[in-house]
């Protein structure tokens, strides 16, 4: 019977294990907990009113930065799609399953190299052209973008009720040295609108579900708060869409109304939460006493779906309620919190009550391996075992678990000088019944 090994750089980590405290401590007057009434503590209700924008480049700072793509074998029997390859001489075939009326799209080729896009905007199987689409003329690839883009026109995205929404995509490609384009979509378009916010004119800008056309489901889509009388930066930092947010320190609830169809307006109500609130302490248990520092942690709601929003270490009250550690990140070490630091995901439920401190324990590490057949890895019903047949090729999936059954996914450890941190590569080794190594790699991230 073969063997798995406890991999020796997770030993060392696990070894390291002690108890600290990380406190979600911050500034008491950005939120106060109830008790004699003050200006600070009315509610205070501001209304963005939001509108379509579609963006015009790969390198827009509103942009996803976020792309997929999509495996499929080449159709035949597509009106679109033989269409578009009557007019080209040398072509690949894109797949977007979401897209319900435009799955399918033709990039036109010259020498290897893609010169137009094919799309079926109104979703009618027939070509057009305004269906033939160039290369977006803004393409920066040295600054980091593809080599090639391309931008459709808006296409209207059909949802329950009849109700179209207006949409557009991006379509990037590159060969990353090779003779084969890969391809990868991304949403292009945002809503957005301004208003002011605590004081200051803010901007507010939506991102989308995917290719759904929904910019307003709780979990799943994104938003941006920024002041409005600043450049946006390359990259604009962005949050969950959640009924319940926290904005330098306060605590908002977030409500939608409208919708953001042709000649319509969304409006997002953002309203100063005056509930009673209490604290949080999550204490990070093992073997040594650790001095440790909670960066982050992204807390959701324990049965109110819609809730999502991020804390960290400068943070101070959270409203009553029942909520759930979904992830985090810890830094920690013997002698400083700023030695190593790990990432967790799954953590434990906690209820927060008016003006206490709720403890959350996790910590005490232990890892488990599990081993299936690689052919049968992606099966619902996969089964491990502890024995297979010489020359079954076998998928390995440790996990580090916690007390709580949060699950440890990266140990990073900082350079002596700088601020550079170095992912640590666990060591795995197989040995056979008689202790013999028979394969052994040191596994990466990824």
């Amino acid at each position: 019977m073969k063997k798995t090994l406890i991999p020796v750089s997770w030993l060392a980590m696990l070894s390291l294990a002690g108890l600290a405290t990380v406190r979600l401590w911050g500034d008491s007057a950005s939120v106060s907990a109830p008790g004699g009434a003050t200006t600070e503590q009315t509610p205070e209700t501001v209304v963005f009113d939001l509108r379509y924008r579609p963006l015009t480049a790969q390198d827009d700072p509103l942009s996803y930065r976020s792309f997929w793509g999509f495996g499929q074998s080449p159709p035949t029997d597509v009106p679109f799609v033989e269409a578009a390859k009557k007019q080209v001489q040398e072509y690949d075939l894109v797949y977007n399953p979401i897209l319900t009326n435009q799955q399918w799209s033709v990039v036109e080729l010259k020498d290897k190299k893609p010169v137009a896009l094919y799309f079926d905007l109104d979703g009618d199987g027939k070509l057009s052209d305004s269906e033939k689409i160039p290369p977006a003329s803004s393409t920066k690839p040295q600054s980091g973008g593809y080599a090639y883009a391309f931008i459709t026109p808006d296409f209207p995205i059909r949802q329950e009720g009849g109700r179209e929404i207006p949409f557009r995509v991006l379509l990037v490609a590159d060969s990353y040295g090779g003779e084969q384009m890969n391809y990868m979509w991304s949403p292009c378009c945002v809503l957005e609108g301004q208003a002011t916010f605590a004081g200051e004119p803010m901007q507010l800008f939506l991102y989308g579900e995917g290719f759904s056309g929904s910019f307003t489901t709780f979990g799943r889509c994104w938003f941006a708060l920024v002041p409005a009388n600043q450049n946006l930066p390359q990259y604009l930092p962005r949050d969950t869409l959640s009924s319940l947010i926290c904005h330098d320190g306060t605590f908002y609830r977030l409500s939608l109304d409208g919708s953001h169809e042709k000649g319509k307006t969304l409006q997002v109500k953002l309203q100063k939460d005056t509930s009673p609130a209490g604290r949080a302490a999550v204490s990070l248990k093992g073997k040594e006493t650790l001095k440790t520092r909670l960066t982050y942690a992204t807390v959701t709601g324990q049965k109110d779906s819609t809730i999502q929003f991020n804390v960290g270490n400068a943070q101070s009250l959270i409203p009553v309620g029942q909520y759930r550690l979904f992830s985090g990140n810890v830094c920690y070490g013997a002698e400083s919190d700023d030695q190593w630091q790990v990432n967790f995901n799954e953590g434990p439920d906690f209820a927060i009550g008016k003006d206490e401190t709720s403890p959350i324990e996790i910590g005490e590490l232990s890892l488990v391996v599990s081993a299936v057949n690689e052919r049968e890895r992606y099966r619902s019903d996969v089964k491990e075992n502890s024995t297979y047949p010489k020359g079954t090729s076998i998928y390995l999936a440790p996990q580090i678990k916690g007390k709580a059954g949060e699950v440890y996914t990266r140990f990073s450890q900082k350079a002596a000088e700088g601020n550079q941190w170095t992912d640590v590569k666990p060591h795995v080794a197989i040995l056979d019944a008689d202790g013999k190594e028979v394969a052994s790699a040191d596994m990466e991230y990824g």
